[in-house]
């Protein structure tokens, strides 16, 4: 499994759910597109810190980087 396939998908997956959570979830929307898109970069930039701390704790605990490559 390569390591940069997985991060790069979790990080689509962490942008789309920063939208879903600023559009929809979301029941006190900022008054200007400013503040709204600072709201939408500090959701996302957490988000994002959240899956690379999870998805390398996975790695180093389980071992997934030592599996050898699939030929």
């Amino acid at each position: 499994m390569d390591p940069m396939l997985v991060y790069k998908t979790g990080l689509v997956i962490v942008a789309l759910f920063a939208l879903f959570w600023s559009f929809v979830l979301d029941r006190k929307k900022p008054p200007t597109v400013k503040e709204f898109t600072a709201k939408l970069l500090a959701r996302a930039l957490f988000l994002a810190f959240f899956y690379t701390v999870l998805i390398g704790f996975a790695y180093l605990a389980f071992g997934l980087l030592s599996s050898p490559p699939q030929s």
